[in-house]
């Protein structure tokens, strides 16, 4: 059952660059539907629209950016919400009912002068609902321990923690209210590997504790492989293939897939591994037709003159690529 949609959704930053009108089409009419219970990932090269879109799920949307079509639906007891017709007064408490949000690096939730158990308090307090102080410390150290955490970091300063630890306590901030869908984006970035695996394993033991909804934002292929249940693979502002993780690495469809699948290095084999050739258009100036038919090794003039949609061809798996457009399902 979807506990979120967006519905053909188009997300672009209004520039003014020397006087000059642009209009970056990061979003570009995606249409998801994320699944309660269930790690979704999102996966693409660096600046094709993963970022803005987790923004405009989260309702994180600021000048530039501006949602300009479409619709981002919360299901709400059976019933679609729309995040952007409820009033801005009544839309953050609506919203902390669903969804919460882990960024990109830890230093930009974390007060570097604050220390953590003040973080946790300074944000449970609108949501105590009569709580006092002593019990709220009682359950956020319940709920550092159940992740895993010491509890003498709560009071510590950020600072005094490594990376890795911060982005943990990053996640236990976001998942203290027990939220139906959590949106991380590249929450492993900058991370050793070692660390890299305790961060999932936490997000990991999140979903299996609570049965909520994450969607995943990573450009490492090796991250989705072991952790996502679903994966959308997005290129220059569209979802250009979606389906199970586990298929979608079997058996990829779309000419981009297969590059960034390839691309993984795998125990034993020495060859030169092949990425995606050339590099991705600017979103301001998106090429005609299919965007990655510049770059596709397998282009005709119908991908340079008409853009694919979106559709399923096989096992759920969907794919927007003129090579499967006579494909049966």
């Amino acid at each position: 059952m979807a506990v979120l949609e967006t519905r053909n959704l188009k997300a672009y930053y209004h520039l003014d660059v020397y006087g000059k009108k642009i209009v970056v089409k990061a979003v570009d009419e995606v249409s998801i539907s994320f699944n309660q219970n269930e790690i979704y990932g999102i996966a693409g090269e660096s600046g094709c629209g993963k970022s803005t879109l987790l923004k405009t799920l989260f309702d994180a949307v600021e000048p530039p950016l501006r949602v300009v079509d479409g619709d981002v639906l919360y299901i709400d007891e059976n019933k679609p919400v729309s995040i952007y017709k409820i009033q801005p007064s009544e839309r953050r408490k609506f919203k902390w009912k669903f969804i919460s949000y882990v960024p990109q690096g830890s230093m930009n939730v974390l007060n570097p002068v604050t220390k953590i158990m003040d973080t946790f308090e300074d944000f449970l307090k609108p949501h105590a609902n009569g709580f006092k102080i002593g019990e709220l410390r009682d359950n956020i150290l319940q709920h550092i321990v159940e992740l895993g955490l010491r509890k003498e970091i709560l009071d510590a300063y950020p600072h005094q923690l490594s990376g890795g630890m911060r982005q943990r306590v990053t996640i236990a901030l976001a998942t203290i209210l027990a939220p139906k869908i959590i949106v991380a984006d590249e929450p492993t970035t900058a991370l050793d590997v070692v660390t890299q695996r305790g961060v999932i394993q936490v997000l990991k033991d999140v979903q299996a504790k609570y049965k909520n909804t994450i969607v995943l934002v990573t450009h490492d292929m090796g991250v989705h492989a072991n952790m996502t249940d679903r994966i959308g693979i997005m290129y220059a502002g569209k979802i250009v293939e979606e389906g199970k993780t586990e298929e979608i690495f079997e058996k990829p469809l779309h000419p981009y897939t297969k590059f960034l699948i390839e691309s993984l290095p795998q125990f034993g084999e020495k060859r030169k591994r092949e990425s995606a050739p050339g590099s991705p258009p600017s979103l301001a100036s998106l090429p005609s037709g299919c965007a990655f038919h510049t770059r596709c090794p397998f282009a005709m003039q119908q991908c340079r003159d008409s853009v694919p949609q979106l559709a399923e061809v096989e096992r759920g798996q969907k794919v927007a690529c003129w090579l499967h457009s006579g494909v049966k399902v």
